[in-house]
């Protein structure tokens, strides 16, 4: 039943970070707010509803279900997540408020990119509100064969800017995508037509690239 309990967590955590990788981006003062939001379902227990084992695998057949098709919509995959909470009991924090300190780990891929990610939120909780901040991001790539990655790497990295780099890597993914499908449609322009339709042919599509809701 615990075994099961945690599985049904960590499927829930892996949703919500999904659903929330792609929504609109947040102005960057409120970065830390919205992970803060995206990882609160993890904290939260819906055993309560849950009278039994069998309700518990009703439950992460569910999960188990949307998780695959997120997955499949979004392109990223999380494989691994853990998350670790330290509370900071000095006076002079205390006088302000409960503040404590989320550290996260997550790692996954994303088609044919993987990753690693860790990141730091400081949490102040005072009678008014809650107010969030990440103070640390560190993004882990294996070495691709892709050098822009670095460049976008390290803008969210300096940014602390977590949902600037799953939205990012998942249009840089598209993009190679697209010119995967270009380059081998290119290709079979070359083996199949004479070389003058395939000149055509190339003039043609290059013409949609730079005016898609035009007809050629």
């Amino acid at each position: 039943m615990a075994a099961e309990q945690a599985e049904v967590r960590a499927l829930e955590a892996e949703i919500a970070a999904l659903k929330r990788a792609f929504e609109e981006l947040p102005a960057r003062g409120q970065d830390a707010a919205g992970v803060q939001k995206l990882f609160q379902e993890i904290d939260q227990s819906d055993s309560e509803g849950w009278e039994s084992s069998k309700d518990l695998r009703s439950n992460l057949g569910h999960l188990e279900s949307e998780l695959l098709f997120l997955n499949t919509l979004t392109g990223i995959n999380i494989r691994k997540y853990s998350k670790k909470t330290e509370n900071l009991m000095s006076t002079e924090m205390t006088e302000k408020g409960e503040i404590g300190i989320q550290r996260h780990k997550l790692s996954g891929n994303c088609q044919m990119i993987t990753f690693q990610v860790e990141f730091q939120i400081l949490e102040v909780q005072t009678k008014e509100n809650l107010s969030t901040v990440i103070t640390d991001l560190n993004i882990i790539m294996e070495s691709t064969t892709y050098p822009e990655l670095s460049e976008f790497v390290s803008r969210a990295e300096e940014r602390r800017a977590l949902f600037m780099f799953f939205r990012s890597l998942h249009c840089f993914v598209e993009w190679c995508e697209y010119q995967k499908r270009t380059f081998k449609h290119f290709k079979l322009c070359e083996k199949h037509l004479p070389y003058g339709n395939a000149e055509k042919e190339a003039s043609r599509i290059s013409n949609l690239l730079k005016s898609p809701n035009s007809e050629v």
